[in-house]
């Protein structure tokens, strides 16, 4: 049977070869509704873009992308270590791109990966992504992991955390250890992350009949300085407050400047709990408690998946999701 043409997809859909071409390229402004049906047909049609490269997929190079949104954040850093070492063991090389939560910046890097001969990406996807870009990617017989954020469940490779229960581990410890005034602060409103964290907050607090507080939830992006803003704020507001629980631990150590800056005491006033186990949580005084989420083990995991993938496995997509654990230092009492 002959193989289908970029043509036979053009027809197939009743578009134009160059509407196809904009479609599997990522390129011009195509409806959502055009942008469908063209990718329903592609696979279809068993059309396989670029026939010359799909004949040499098994000569790709061994490089590997990796598109980050925030390369100093240093759980991305541990991430990214991780990875680094495993590609390193298997003669691949990584090329790395911060693409700080832009979409276009992503889409570029990924133009880039695919012309340089690439043989595949693992991404922590920029909040606004459309699945509609990763299928696209993903018909150009591009492999793609998806780390630490999850998209379109069922639909590509991902590796990541348990985000629901790590929150409920760390509301948990809290609320035996007494409190009952207990704040989440960081994280951006539109995060699917950070959802799924609060529900885990919210869920703990309903087990133990604690009521939830709105006004003790604060948004902020990743960083120390606006962590120590909004907890300022929250804790002149809500003085009420025993307890916070940090989106992140960088925000975390922010969260803790500002606990000092009021002349309080962390885990003697107020208590901190940050997520991802950073090294440098260990060192911070006091000694932050977080959720440990295995970053390194997240890196290799993905690695491991992108390189089966490069080298032709074709199995159902995998999730792998590392157990959150609490590591319980000296920032609780």
């Amino acid at each position: 049977m002959a193989k289908a043409t970029i043509a036979d997809v053009a027809k197939y859909c009743g578009v134009s070869t160059a509407t196809v071409s904009m479609v599997l390229t990522n390129k011009g402004r195509i409806s959502a509704t055009t942008r469908e049906r063209v990718l329903e047909a592609v696979k279809e049609l068993g059309y396989v873009y670029n026939q010359a490269a799909a004949n040499l997929r098994h000569k790709r190079s061994n490089l590997v992308g990796l598109v980050t949104p925030d390369i100093t954040n240093p759980f991305f850093s541990e991430m990214i270590a991780g990875l680094s070492d495993y590609l390193e063991e298997q003669d691949s090389l990584l090329f790395l791109a911060n693409a700080e939560e832009s979409v276009e910046r992503q889409s570029k890097f990924i133009d880039s990966l695919l012309s340089q001969n690439a043989g595949g990406v693992v991404m922590c996807p920029a909040m606004e992504t459309n699945l509609d870009f990763l299928e696209t990617v993903q018909s150009r017989g591009f492999p793609i992991v998806l780390a630490v954020r999850p998209i379109g469940e069922d639909r590509f490779d991902f590796v990541g955390t348990n985000n629901f229960m790590g929150l409920q581990l760390a509301t948990e410890h809290l609320i035996k250890k007494g409190h009952k005034h207990i704040a989440f602060v960081g994280g951006v409103e539109i995060s699917k992350t950070r959802s799924h964290r609060l529900g885990g907050y919210m869920s703990k607090l309903m087990e133990h009949g604690i009521p939830f507080n709105e006004r003790y939830i604060r948004s902020c992006s990743a960083s120390r300085s606006e962590g120590a803003k909004v907890t300022r704020e929250l804790l002149v507001q809500h003085p009420e407050i025993t307890a916070i629980i940090a989106y992140q631990d960088i925000v975390a150590f922010g969260v803790m400047r500002a606990i000092k800056d009021l002349g309080k005491t962390v885990g003697k006033d107020i208590a901190v709990v940050g997520f991802d186990d950073v090294a440098e949580s260990a060192d911070t005084n006091p000694a932050l408690t977080s959720i440990s989420v295995s970053a390194r083990e997240i890196g290799r995991a993905a690695g491991e998946i992108i390189l089966s993938r490069m080298e032709g496995d074709k199995q159902p997509y995998k999730s792998v999701v590392f157990p959150p654990r609490l590591v319980v230092r000296r920032s609780c009492g």
